[in-house]
């Protein structure tokens, strides 16, 4: 169906299932879980289809930005709500549809807390198919959809909107509101038209993760292996298996940098490297993956994790995802660059099956 609505049951699967396509970022589950089983106690949403959006109508995508470690401390309430008020405040504009930023354990849900409010669909798609760490990384930039103006909001309903064209900039400017709002903002940005939004969007997203996580948890109540149900849907390869033996983080500018190192059963090493999300993956010093190919966590028992979420000791599955086509072209790593440069990587996009094609497991 183009057009259903999602009740409590749906809303938990697209947490768990958004959580591991969202590479390690997009929002703790937890978080995702809380904002279920609160703000959705009592409310339905409803989700269409991206062809059944009117060409003529109003979008505007809808997000939290942030820190996912405070993010997972503070929990989310009436941010994005605010973020969107004030919006149509300001441009005199009445949207007619949301749509999420990015895939993840809370930023696939953030729109959907305006649908509630509001009474409009959120639309089963989103600007990158994955999550990322900066506005001018999604498909929505690189097809040329202003992100300007831009709102964002606490939940106390202090607001800010700005103007600034250069996405880049915008970044910057909405990085430091966030920091100064605490570190946590709802977000609401690129006003476009349906007919525009078919053009950029990553197609489907929120129904993929809502299958991928009823695939996980209909793993674990049957006993069967989670990694090979998340297998059979996904188009992907597990990059490796084992014990996570260090994760070193550091918060700054409104970001999560880090280190997850994790030991195979073989004696192999995986380190993954992240902003927010993660950005490459490492076997053994050689590369496996590098954005804007998914790497993704699942605990052995079926616990997807984002960076926030993943500690010492646990054993997991790292997961690689080929990136959708649209994200397979020049402009698509270049948004990746200026992140992967300050990471020290100097070099090209690698796609994921060509690194992986003489690899075993770790």
């Amino acid at each position: 169906m183009s057009r259903r609505f999602l009740g409590k049951r749906e809303l938990l699967d697209i947490v768990q299932g958004a959580t591991l396509l969202g590479t390690g970022g997009g929002g703790s589950p937890k978080t995702g879980e809380v904002v279920v089983n609160g703000f959705f106690a009592n409310k339905r949403v409803e989700l269409v289809s991206v062809e059944e959006v009117e060409d003529e109508a109003k979008v505007v995508v809808v997000a939290g930005m942030g820190s996912p470690e405070v993010l997972l401390k503070r929990g989310w309430a009436r941010e994005s709500v605010n973020a969107f008020e004030a919006l149509e405040k300001v441009t005199g504009e009445k949207f007619d549809y949301v749509i999420p930023v990015e895939t993840g354990g809370f930023n696939s849900i953030t729109p959907m807390t305006v649908s509630a409010e509001k009474g409009i669909p959120t639309i089963d798609a989103d600007g990158a198919g994955r999550a990322i760490p900066e506005l001018q990384q999604t498909m929505f930039s690189i097809n040329g959809i202003p992100v300007s103006p831009a709102a964002l909001a606490d939940n106390s309903n202090i607001w800010v909107v700005i103007n600034a064209e250069d996405p880049f900039k915008m970044e910057d400017l909405a990085r430091a509101v966030t920091v100064a709002l605490g570190m946590q903002a709802g977000l609401v940005c690129h006003i476009m038209t349906g007919k525009e939004m078919k053009k950029a969007v990553i197609p489907d997203t929120v129904s993929r993760a809502e299958r991928v996580g009823k695939a996980i948890r209909e793993a674990k109540e049957a006993g069967k292996d989670p990694v090979e149900a998340v297998l059979g849907i996904v188009d992907g390869f597990i990059l490796g298996k084992g014990t996570v033996v260090s994760v070193s983080t550091e918060t700054k500018g409104g970001f999560d940098f880090g280190k997850v190192t994790i030991k195979g059963e073989k004696g192999q090493t995986l380190r993954v490297d992240y902003k927010n999300e993660n950005m490459m993956a490492w076997r053994n010093e050689d590369l496996v993956a590098i954005v804007p190919d998914g790497i993704c966590y699942l605990s052995l028992d079926g616990q997807p994790l984002t960076n926030a979420d993943i500690k010492e000791g646990m054993n997991v599955a790292v997961i690689g995802l080929k990136a959708p086509d649209r994200w397979r072209v020049p402009a698509g790593f270049n948004v990746f660059r200026r992140v992967l440069e300050a990471m020290g990587y100097k070099e090209g996009y690698k796609k994921i099956e060509e690194l992986n094609k003489k690899q075993k497991e770790a």
